[in-house]
C-alpha cells in the first residue's frame, strides 16, 4: 500500500515538472560518454535525472519487497510446523510420575 501512495506522489511530481518544462527555456550543452546533445532545456535535464532517480528507487523497492515476502512466507511456514509440533505435544498423554523421583516441594504440590 505505501509503494501506491509513493507512486501517487511521484505521479503528481511528474505533473508538476511536466508544467514547469513549458515556462522555463534555459539551454544546455551535454557531454554523455561518446553523446554529446548541444542546446537541450534545462528542465528536461531535470526531468530525465528526477525520472531515472524513480526508475531506480521503484526497482529497489520491489526487489526489497519480494525478498520481504519471501522471509515472511518462511517465517509463516516456520510458525505453522511450531505450532503443529505444540499441538502434537499437548496431545500426548502424560506418563505416571513415581513419587520418589519428585523433590519435597514437588510432593506437597501432587497431594
Amino acid at each position: 500500500m505505501w509503494m501506491l501512495k509513493w507512486l501517487g506522489v511521484a505521479l503528481l511530481l511528474i505533473l508538476l515538472l511536466g508544467f514547469s518544462m513549458l515556462n522555463l527555456d534555459q539551454l544546455v550543452d551535454i557531454d554523455l560518454f561518446f553523446w554529446q546533445f548541444q542546446e537541450v532545456p534545462l528542465i528536461l535535464v531535470i526531468f530525465e535525472a528526477f525520472i531515472i532517480g524513480m526508475l531506480v528507487w521503484f526497482l529497489i523497492a520491489f526487489v526489497n519487497e519480494i525478498k520481504l515476502r519471501g522471509q515472511l512466507r518462511s517465517l509463516s511456514r516456520d510458525r505453522d510446523e511450531v505450532h503443529e509440533e505444540l499441538q502434537a505435544l499437548r496431545n500426548q498423554p502424560l506418563e505416571e510420575l513415581d513419587m520418589e523421583d519428585l523433590p519435597a516441594e514437588a510432593e506437597e504440590d501432587v497431594d
